[in-house]
């Protein structure tokens, strides 16, 4: 199951809610099919380098069972972890 410690970066398309519709990764295009799960964590919001971010567990029209997240401090998405 990879998971990377290095952010990831996508491009992805998100609805006006903010949700993820689909992302580009690997020279494909992949939409989103289902939302299984989503989280918010906030920590570290004293400190100079917070972490803001909506994870997104999500499962995609080309077999992906996925999570990515939304960095809203820097405001980017990123890949986080692919299931087998």
């Amino acid at each position: 199951m990879p998971l990377w410690t290095e952010r990831q970066p996508l491009d992805v398309g998100e609805s006006a809610d903010g949700q993820p519709l689909d992302f580009y990764w690997e020279r494909h295009y992949h939409t989103v099919e289902h939302i299984s799960r989503h989280w918010r964590v906030h920590l570290d919001w004293w400190e100079p380098a917070e972490l803001w971010r909506d994870y997104w567990e999500v499962a995609t029209d080309t077999g992906l069972l996925c999570v990515i997240y939304h960095d809203l401090v820097v405001e980017g998405w990123a890949l986080e972890r692919i299931y087998p």
